[in-house]
């Protein structure tokens, strides 16, 4: 009977055991969800995919579970439903001119007791400084840089070399982009069979905001609580645009950002105005030698920073919000800021990214990557303001209008000053 009743004992004991060890060990994992957009060309969904199963090894007691989201727009409308429905993302990353319209919905947490205590201390001041100019509000820190870049700009040295031109040398300055641009159209009666240069549609405000400091003004300050697009500066810079796509008709007026990494590559344009996160698509993709270089100039080169944060929501609890930041930190790391770089064309976020050797031994064997980093020394953070989407929808609106010779570009830059003063006011 003794015997019977230790055999019964041990059985119940390993049945018990055996129903309570997945349950228990499934209450000590932690499970985030990660909302995140790709914004430019090429297979990154799968480089963040590769990145999360990384940190999902070597952190065992957290599962990520990454969620591709779409572009940058269709990101910010998923998080913001999921925020008003009490059910956000536990990390997501929206575009960096978000910040105070993520503020305004209470969405996210403030990381500066996280970042105090990083790698000693040193981890902020690691970051380029125009990267955490969006990143900061009121003396707190909101969001971390990830996938970061500035618009640069790329030519084909094949078709400068058909059209008698150095194909080492890319223009400098708006002058000589006008001129060369007339050299690289090529026209069959009134077809136009290649571009000199296309500025890309699309996200074509953040390219527009840095012809305006390429003429040494400014379209929002960074409070995001005075708006400056009537200045002289903004005028002209529309001026020019106009000049290139209407009068000139050297670039077409209309493009989408998707469409035109495509058009450089199958040589329809021979310039290209586009983000330095489509150099490893081009790379991969272009059947011919090009060249990236800083924007030309008009006063003096000028970028503004673009690219999406890493951010925490705030309404999930205490604990995940640790294990959010685990993440975060994690992704954020020299050595990964480093290999998300050369996985994507992005500019690595931090300084030490560029010490780490297999960064260095790659940038000796293509030093075009480095063009985007060399600009941070004329870029600043991109312009930010409550409901964003709105005063993009009037900008990109009367841009359009301008270049379709519908308004002029005095009375555009009129009409935008107007209703985005209401938008910032409202």
């Amino acid at each position: 009977m003794r015997w019977r009743w230790v055999v019964g004992a041990l059985v119940l004991a390993a049945a018990v055991a055996l129903a309570a060890g997945p349950a228990d060990a499934a209450s000590k994992l932690i499970r985030l969800t990660f909302y995140y957009p790709v914004g430019v060309a090429g297979p990154l969904a799968k480089v963040i995919g590769e990145m999360t199963d990384k940190f999902n090894k070597e952190n065992p007691g957290i599962e990520v579970v990454p969620v591709y989201s779409g572009d940058y727009d269709p990101t910010l409308q998923k998080v913001q439903t999921a925020v008003m429905a009490g059910n956000p993302p536990d990390i997501f990353i929206v575009e960096i001119s978000e910040l105070p319209t993520l503020l305004a919905m209470n969405a996210v947490i403030p990381l500066d007791d996280y970042v105090k205590k990083a790698e000693g201390g040193k981890y902020w001041d690691d970051f380029f400084p125009p990267f955490r100019e969006n990143s900061v509000v009121k003396g707190k820190i909101w969001w971390i840089p990830f996938q970061r870049s500035t618009p640069v700009f790329y030519w084909n040295k094949e078709l400068f070399k058909k059209a008698g031109l150095d194909p080492e040398r890319p223009p400098q300055t708006w002058a000589e982009l006008k001129e060369t641009a007339k050299k690289l159209t090529v026209r069959e009666g009134n077809e136009v069979k290649q571009w000199g240069v296309t500025v890309s549609g699309g996200w074509n405000d953040w390219l527009f905001e840095a012809f305006v400091r390429q003429n040494g003004g400014w379209l929002i300050n960074p409070e995001g609580t005075k708006a400056n697009f009537d200045s002289k500066e903004a005028v002209e810079a529309l001026e020019y645009w106009v000049d290139l796509m209407h009068k000139e008709k050297v670039g077409p007026p209309h493009s989408t950002w998707g469409s035109t990494p495509p058009d450089f590559v199958a040589q329809r344009t021979a310039m290209l105005y586009h983000s330095t996160g489509i150099l490893t698509f081009l790379r991969n993709s272009a059947k011919f030698d090009f060249g990236v270089a800083f924007m030309p100039k008009n006063k003096t080169f000028g970028a503004e920073v673009g690219g999406g944060n890493l951010a925490i929501s705030r309404k999930i609890p205490k604990e995940r919000q640790d294990a959010a930041w685990k993440f975060i930190e994690w992704m954020t790391s020299t050595e990964n800021a480093a290999q998300w770089s050369l996985a994507s064309g992005y500019v690595a976020t931090r300084k030490s990214a560029y010490e780490v050797p297999a960064m260095k031994e790659f940038l000796a064997k293509d030093s075009r990557y480095l063009v985007a980093r060399d600009q941070l020394q004329y870029a600043a953070g991109k312009m930010m303001a409550p409901n964003f989407q709105k005063i993009r929808e009037i900008l990109k609106r009367q841009l359009d209008d301008a270049v379709d010779a519908k308004v002029n570009p005095k009375e555009a830059m009129a009409t935008v000053q107007k209703q985005v003063e209401a938008v910032i006011k409202r």
